[in-house]
């Protein structure tokens, strides 16, 4: 999965080569075994007309159809997963890269992230059409997961001041609790909406790539309740001081709510839990402890921070450099080599012109804690992407920052100027995996020897 892995081992000066060996394999190794349409085949199996669904029994004898619902970054190998396994009779699938090979029946559609564009809209439109044919003895799967919340979306507002609001809630270091709470206060679909047109029974296979797995928070709670309201959108606008900044309508939508001229999103009073079930199958937890298990068979002692690191990216470098130094100079007892593993999601509150992402940023940041030591770091993006740049993240060592200098780099201006991506682009440190059609949000890894 990892294009350019030898030459990222081959950085490595030293005993950094074998270690960066050991993390970038067992990374490679992690992306194989999280694979969304082998997880799927493997949990749906069907027996004398019982659909055994993540330990889940229906009985298909009480429905006339199955329906296929299926939006994200992991959206194809989710579908293809199913329609292995199960006979389809009408679906839709969207996702952000190009593809054509589904059968006749399920339509592909391909949509735009992280901000909504025309694809998306037709995307939404096909997903309304398809819903409003199911009827009460049908059965609706929807796979939802990561970079929903932009591949699939009926606005309450003109399309340019939907993607003019993004980019500046993107800017600002909003996290993705916070700008999903806005998006479905937005939206004719989100915020359990999606219900709306939904009929019979619905199980939704949820990948989640959010920080505490929310059901309301992934691609923004197209099939569950909200806990949120336009006045919670409202306040968060308020609080990062982009009232005036953002377009007029998105305001007047958000206050027309408060005062009950819109409808609220769905809220849990109202959810029709007897006939719809949310499921999660992958997060970021799965995903850590997988990794973790290959560094345990490498020989390494472990060590788990858990799946919740978040806050801005330069922020969180002092206190993961702060630890991993103290590890390094033995002022805390742990074995060596020591793999410590975590997951979250970053912000980046952008003031520079640079070109860079959360993982890059938080690597570059960190950088310097390792200067001359025997640590290694290594942070990127599950679904292939970083920010809005074509890598994953990047990899440092204890020499990154003299082998910056050997080429004239100054790593702090680097970061001033929120440009990590060219810093690391110069090292050829960037990570390159291309889309993975999986997203259960970032990985860090942080080796000691």
């Amino acid at each position: 999965m990892i294009k350019n892995l030898n030459e990222l081992i081959n950085n490595g000066i030293g005993n950094f080569k074998k270690f960066r060996e050991d993390i970038l394999y067992s990374i490679d190794n992690l992306f194989n075994e999280i694979d969304l349409e082998k997880i799927i085949e493997k949990n749906i199996n069907i027996e004398n007309n019982k659909l055994n669904i993540f330990n889940e029994i229906i009985n298909l004898k009480d429905f006339n159809r199955i329906f296929l619902f299926s939006f994200g970054k992991a959206s194809i190998k989710m579908s293809k997963g199913v329609l292995s396994k199960l006979n389809v009779y009408k679906g839709v699938v969207i996702s952000n890269i190009d593809y054509k090979d589904f059968p006749e029946n399920i339509e592909y559609i391909k949509g735009e992230h992280p901000i909504l564009g025309e694809g998306s809209l037709i995307a939404s439109q096909k997903i309304v059409e398809l819903a409003n044919e199911t009827e009460e003895n049908d059965l609706s799967i929807v796979l939802i997961s990561g970079g929903g919340s932009s591949m699939v979306e009926l606005p309450l507002i003109p399309l340019e001041d939907y993607k003019s609001l993004i980019q500046i809630l993107l800017k600002k270091g909003l996290n993705i609790e916070e700008i999903n709470i806005i998006r479905k206060h937005l939206s004719k679909i989100k915020g359990g909406k999606l219900l709306n047109y939904l009929k019979g029974k619905v199980y939704s296979l949820i990948i989640s790539d959010v920080i505490g797995d929310d059901f309301g928070t992934i691609a923004s709670g197209p099939t569950y309740f909200d806990r949120s309201t336009f006045l919670d959108a409202y306040e968060i606008l308020k609080k990062y001081e982009i009232l005036k900044e953002i377009p007029e309508s998105v305001v007047e939508v958000i206050e027309k709510g408060i005062n009950g001229k819109i409808s609220e999103t769905l809220k849990e009073s109202d959810f029709p839990k007897n006939r719809v079930k949310n499921f999660i199958i992958l997060s970021n937890h799965i995903a850590c402890k997988i990794l973790e298990k290959n560094f345990k068979e490498k020989g390494y002692n472990t060590f788990y921070l858990g799946s919740r690191i978040q806050g801005e990216a330069r922020e969180v470098a002092k206190v993961l450099g702060g630890i991993a130094v103290d590890i390094h100079d033995e002022k805390v007892d742990l074995k060596k080599p020591l793999a410590m593993i975590f997951g979250g999601e970053t912000t980046v509150t952008v003031k520079g012109n640079g070109k860079g992402g959360r993982n890059s940023e938080l690597t570059l940041a960190i950088s310097p804690f390792l200067s001359n030591r025997n640590i290694i770091f290594t942070s990127f993006g599950t679904d292939g992407i970083d920010g809005i740049t074509d890598s994953s993240g990047a990899i440092c060592d204890g020499n990154t920052i003299k082998r910056g200098e050997n080429l004239n780099l100054n790593y702090k201006d680097y970061l001033l100027n929120n440009d990590s991506y060219s810093f690391f682009e110069k090292l050829n440190d960037l990570i390159f995996t291309g889309p993975t059609q999986n997203n259960v949000m970032d990985i860090g890894v942080i080796v000691i020897f």
